[in-house]
């Protein structure tokens, strides 16, 4: 998720979960390899994770056997590598993230789709008079730094046929939102329309560009990754990924059938970084998002975490067309490999 100032509390909770990441649940540890399942976040937790937190409130995790402990990143980096290394058995991760670690040798594979549409948008206040990639020219849209953003921009400017060139990016961090108020921008790229979208909104009349407006080619926002090898050895850790998965999926169906539910699971662990009254409204637009699915969808209805691998390998393709992978041990790497549904609920 890009950071902003909302999720900056991040920080000191990295520090105090940080002892615990050694101790989560590993291949030889007693109840870990019965029960014990741990999901590294890719940020605090926040409505993107309301299918978790949901399962979690209502029970569905313990009806599956398992009992998670989700943790806080030290930085949204350290997924692919810690469940590489078996220091965590799930992540969520990026598709983005997933394909490129996969490239570069990390022993990882998407599992599930947790938010199957992309998120990163382009958000700017109305007056100033952007409504599509065309009015981009000459503007000045601000990054939080991740590195696909870039890249990305000239993706966009090249399709809306302006001078990529001819767009500043300054890079802030996680100040977006206090940079567009501020009127230090133009606009802001990489915000979410769920979280800043609903904050800003409070604060001015904006007007918000999805990935899809955009030109950008459609991708899954939020992953749970896996270790592809540990699936395929340990038949007691495959069996914890798919009761996590099955949980899950009972979660999301809980959420977006009572909003309150998903509500209630995420005001406890909320607590500080988000007004409760915004919280309500994030949550009601999270599951707007997840009624609609994503295009990487199988078109297996509304099925749980579905991903399409063949989508996963285009994907890759625009990935190294545009320099993502460049680098990469393997930047011929075909998405396909980086993603299965052997693991979710039937």
């Amino acid at each position: 998720m890009t950071p902003t100032a909302t999720r900056a509390a991040a920080c000191v909770a990295a520090l105090l979960t940080a002892a615990s990441l050694a101790a989560c649940s590993s291949d030889s540890d007693t109840d870990s390899d019965t029960d014990q399942v741990s999901v590294l976040l890719d940020w605090n937790p926040n409505p993107d994770h309301l299918a978790i937190y949901t399962a979690d409130q209502i029970g569905a995790y313990e009806n599956h056997g398992v009992d998670p402990e989700f943790i806080i990143p030290g930085t949204t980096a350290d997924a692919a590598k810690q469940v590489s290394l078996g220091q965590a058995d799930l992540a969520i991760s990026y598709e983005t993230d997933t394909i490129l670690a996969a490239a570069q040798g990390l022993d990882v594979v998407n599992v599930g789709a947790l938010i199957p549409t992309a998120l990163n948008s382009l958000i700017a206040k109305k007056s100033s008079g952007i409504t599509s990639a065309k009015d981009l020219e000459g503007k000045t849209v601000a990054g939080s730094g991740v590195p696909s953003q870039e890249p990305s921009m000239r993706y966009i400017a090249e399709q809306a046929g302006i001078d990529p060139e001819s767009i500043t990016m300054p890079n802030v961090q996680q100040n977006l939102n206090q940079a567009l108020l501020s009127d230090q921008v133009d606009a802001i790229f990489g915000a979410y329309p769920n979280i800043e979208g609903v904050e800003l909104a409070e604060q001015t009349d904006i007007i918000t560009l999805s990935a899809q407006e955009l030109g950008l080619p459609e991708s899954a926002e939020l992953v749970i990754i896996a270790n592809p090898t540990r699936l395929a050895e340990d038949a007691a850790y495959a069996d914890r990924v798919r009761a996590f998965l099955a949980g899950t999926a009972e979660g999301q169906d809980a959420a977006l059938a009572d909003t309150q539910v998903a509500v209630d699971a995420l005001t406890p662990v909320t607590k500080g970084s988000y007004d409760p009254d915004l919280l309500v409204k994030m949550v009601d637009a999270t599951i707007t998002i997840l009624q609609k699915g994503g295009v990487n969808a199988t078109g297996d209805g509304e099925a749980f975490g579905v991903q399409d691998a063949a989508d996963w390998a285009e994907y890759a393709g625009w990935m190294r067309d545009n320099g993502l992978l460049e680098g990469a041990d393997n930047e011929d790497i075909d998405g396909a490999s980086a993603t299965t549904n052997d693991y979710l609920p039937e």
